[in-house]
């Protein structure tokens, strides 16, 4: 999830004892701001994702929407990436 449980148990909106039984093996993942080079590899991902679904040839993302990419910082992480 991308919540903080701990906040939310401390808040009375999650229950303490199902986090625990859940949370055997945190990982935690910065946010996408925080991983610029994975933002070209996942948006080519999602071009060719898009490719096969739409049978359409995609040749590249252009210099400008890279740069565009590349400077944005993503509030809503990879999903938001994917619907860009």
């Amino acid at each position: 999830t991308n919540k903080d449980l701990e906040a939310a148990i401390r808040s009375g909106q999650f229950r303490e004892d199902l986090y625990y039984r859940l949370n055997v093996f945190s990982i935690f993942l910065p946010p996408l701001r925080e991983r610029k080079s994975d933002i070209l590899l996942l948006a080519e991902h999602f071009l060719e994702k898009y490719e096969r679904e739409h049978n359409k040839r995609i040749r590249r993302l252009s210099t400008p929407a890279i740069d565009m990419l590349m400077s944005y910082h993503f509030p809503g992480n990879v999903r938001e990436l994917e619907n860009a």
